[in-house]
């Protein structure tokens, strides 16, 4: 997995970490937030590495699915990248065509 996707693992988790299970949970957050290997995971947890890699595999599916059907990261980095445009905007033209698509985005 790339340093790209491990940043992706990690704001999923910043949005959808409360419907994982604690254990699931704990675990993305170990692993992406903290930077520990599936060693130091499995000794804290008394537990295999293979099975921290396991646990984590579907955690991180998980979240992927819960991003797919809900769209939640998507939709606020275009809604970031909108305002930072309508704030940059001198006219009240082009900053109510940016509010449109803004309500577009939340709409979908």
């Amino acid at each position: 997995m790339d340093k790209k996707d491990k940043l992706y693992v990690a704001l999923y988790n910043d949005y959808y970490g409360s419907l994982l299970t604690e254990y699931q949970s704990d675990l993305i957050s170990r692993y992406y937030d903290m930077d520990m290997s599936l060693a130091e995971i499995a000794e804290d947890l008394g537990i295999s590495p293979q099975a921290v890699r396991d646990a984590l595999v579907r955690a991180q599916k998980t979240l992927e699915e819960y991003e797919s059907k809900l769209g939640i990261a998507r939709k606020t980095a275009q809604l970031k990248k909108l305002l930072a445009s309508a704030k940059d905007s001198d006219s009240k033209e082009e900053c109510d065509g940016i509010i449109n698509a803004a309500l577009d985005i939340l709409n979908r």
